[in-house]
């Protein structure tokens, strides 16, 4: 094929294509189902001059069964080739070397500048910015799952960025495009930022995104108010003429929030007052769900008690009551007739025993009522 053709005659040094041209060879050759070995070795190119990539070359879509709109696990591969290449430059002793003549001026990515001139530190931070904005874009994809969004965000190293504001606008295209997030999942997914890295209009921002957990935005004010107050300490102390040198710290909360603005006072009080609600609310659910709990064990107590009570096997209460009368009354009516055969065995002086067939219909009435009960 030709573009199986292209590939091969690619040179193996760097810069001799630019970027551009090589992600949309790969977009071809995912789109056309090259073999996946040139497939890596394409890889292993744009890689190498990550740097020079813009954003829409990088937004591929997915040719495979995926269910997400763009292909992340691509990019993914690229930002660890990229983090190998600057690992062996790194370690390389002609890494300063300059670029071939007009590479890095005619071709450049959305990083600004293309070429190896790029490499270490510069070209992460080029990297971390396509990156962010990368992953803004493709966090509307209801289908991209945390994980992937997590583990793409974290794939640089912390000193790649200076600054977490894309990172921040990532996370908030996330929130936007998954309403249906835990409170856990958004914890975890606010965890890929750092909330001391963020700029002054990322923090009012964050202040009042709902979206996010609480407690991030508590901790985002409080950096905030630690540096605004470390700012203005080390301007008072520069207009002083002090040592330049010294960095003074807050030492006291008192301290903390006489330094502040006054915006940023209420900020942390509307704060504090809504986690001392929250405390409280649940205080009351506690409450209320032990006295429910105690109520349900009374409940299930008499229910247990019913159905013991109204067992097949064992009569009930009222039944045994009756039964044990009637066995009263049995029992004092055998009395009485057995002390009228006593009477009637003596021979009183009224009615002689054995005398008369009264006395003979007598006898045998209280045997055939003994014979009916036995």
């Amino acid at each position: 094929m030709v573009i199986e053709s292209l590939i091969s005659i690619i040179p193996p040094q760097k810069d001799c294509v630019t970027c551009s041209f090589l992600l949309r060879l790969l977009r071809l050759a995912n789109m056309l189902k090259v073999a996946p070995a040139l497939v890596t070795e394409l890889e292993k190119r744009v890689g190498m001059q990550l740097e020079q990539a813009s954003l829409v070359d990088l937004l591929i879509p997915s040719y495979n069964r995926s269910d997400t709109l763009y292909d992340v696990d691509l990019v993914q591969r690229l930002l660890e080739h990229f983090l190998v290449q600057e690992q062996t430059e790194a370690s390389s002793p002609g890494r300063d070397a300059p670029p071939p003549y007009g590479v890095g001026e005619k071709h450049g990515g959305g990083g600004g500048s293309g070429g190896g001139g790029g490499s270490g530190p510069n070209a992460k931070m080029r990297v971390a910015r396509l990156l962010d904005s990368y992953l803004t874009e493709v966090a509307r994809d209801r289908n991209l799952s945390l994980t992937k969004f997590q583990v793409l965000a974290e794939a640089l190293p912390e000193s790649a960025r200076t600054c977490d504001d894309g990172l921040y606008r990532a996370v908030d295209s996330y929130l936007k495009a998954h309403p249906t997030l835990t409170e856990h999942e958004r914890k975890r997914l606010c965890r890929v930022m750092d909330c001391q890295k963020l700029s002054i209009d990322a923090c009012m921002h964050a202040a009042q995104n709902e979206r996010l957990p609480l407690r991030l935005v508590v901790q985002i004010l409080f950096s905030e108010q630690v540096k605004i107050s470390n700012a203005m300490a080390n301007s008072s102390v520069k207009d002083a003429g002090d040592l330049p040198h010294y960095q003074p710290m807050v030492s006291s909360r008192k301290q903390l929030l006489e330094g502040t603005p006054q915006s940023f006072q209420e900020g942390w009080a509307a704060a504090k007052k809504d986690i001392n609600t929250l405390k409280f609310e649940l205080e009351s659910m506690k409450a209320k769900y032990l006295e429910l709990q105690n109520d349900m064990d009374v409940l299930q107590r008499q229910f247990e008690k019913m159905t013991l009570a109204t067992k097949p096997g064992k009569p009930s209460a009222a039944s045994a009551w009756s039964s044990g009368w009637k066995k009263l009354s049995k029992l004092t009516k055998m009395a009485n007739h057995e002390g009228q055969e006593m009477g009637g065995v003596g021979g009183g002086p009224d009615r002689p025993a054995g005398a008369g067939p009264g006395g003979g219909q007598a006898r045998k009435g209280p045997r055939r009522w003994r014979n009916s009960i036995s």
